[in-house]
């Protein structure tokens, strides 16, 4: 049996995306408050966009930086293609796919974001028990990205500004955004080139401090397009993914809580979260799941098992909440 092809994720990115990506994309105005009026500025598919950022990361130097092409991206993420008649019949990806993920990272690489949590962070050859420290992450989730052109054509980012144009499509979303500079009446680019912000490959590199990382299977972007526009859903595919434990048990409104899902709406998030466990079940990433209410305190607990097929064995895949 071949090994699950699989790519990891750093752990601030996954703890940190329910307040980042949201249902939906905060206007302009919005934005330019600070702290974003406490709502997530990043819409759902910038999150499945980001994890395909990570897939394609060198794994032995995670901190690097990345050149790719917004077809190889595509294609990470389960995009279908089509037939085209101009292309004489052969197979490509929508103009329409194209421009989702040519949006979402100049979102990316303009959207600036600044969180302060409490977590337990592993900090390597410290003995004693971990304690939990304050982490802060100011900045882009994306630090640099730039558009790549053939051999022997000088890179856009050092021609005067009256050969090159700003292309950054999320420039109107905040103040400052910074440019995206493509080389005016030049060949076309060839591909891209980005790198993740350094505080975010912290648990891939295992540079102090950090809170580590999930190993995530590939085929978890096959179900982009099913999960996609739904945020409850995603976030607990999510957390899924990220138990190394085969089967277990979790208080539905603790498991809400954790998700940072609206606890206060007990009723209706309890729902979406059956939902999205029947989601995950049709799936086939988890063989099975059941509820089971209280009669006396009305307080209901999931049990689950995931599917062979999605249970990562090997030592390190995945980690416990």
């Amino acid at each position: 049996m071949s090994k699950t092809r699989t790519f990891k994720v750093d752990n601030q990115l996954i703890q940190r995306a329910p307040t980042i990506f949201g249902a939906k994309l905060r206007e302009p105005s919005q934005l330019a408050l600070p702290g974003f009026g406490g709502k997530p500025p990043l819409g759902p598919f910038d999150e499945w966009a980001a994890y395909g950022l990570y897939a394609l990361l060198d794994p032995k130097n995670p901190g690097a930086p990345v050149r790719t092409t917004p077809t190889e991206l595509l294609e990470v993420l389960g995009f279908a293609r089509k037939i085209s008649s101009a292309l004489a019949g052969y197979e490509t990806f929508s103009s329409d796919g194209y421009q989702m993920v040519e949006e979402a990272l100049h979102r990316l690489f303009t959207v600036e974001l600044e969180r302060q949590d409490f977590w337990t962070v592993k900090t390597p050859g410290k003995k004693g028990r971990p304690r939990k420290q304050l982490v802060i992450f100011r900045g882009r989730i994306v630090i640099s990205y730039a558009l790549i052109y053939p051999e022997g054509v000088t890179p856009a980012d050092l021609l005067p500004n009256d050969q090159r144009e700003n292309v950054n499509r999320a420039k109107h979303l905040v103040p400052n955004a910074p440019p995206i500079w493509k080389v005016k009446d030049g060949p076309r680019p060839v591909g891209i080139e980005y790198r993740i912000h350094p505080d975010l490959v912290r648990g891939l590199t295992g540079e102090d401090p950090n809170i580590g990382s999930t190993t995530m299977p590939f085929k978890i972007f096959e179900l982009r397009k099913t999960f996609g526009r739904n945020p409850t859903a995603t976030r607990l595919l999510v957390w899924v993914m990220r138990q190394t434990a085969n089967s277990l048990t979790r208080n539905l409104d603790v498991l809400a809580n954790e998700l940072k899902l609206d606890t206060r709406r007990v009723t209706k998030t309890r729902d979406d979260l059956v939902k999205s466990f029947e989601m995950i079940k049709a799936a086939q990433v988890i063989e099975s799941y059941s509820i089971v209410t209280d009669e006396n305190t009305g307080k209901m607990t999931v049990d689950f098992t995931k599917s062979k097929d999605w249970y990562l064995t090997d030592p390190g895949e995945g980690v416990d909440e």
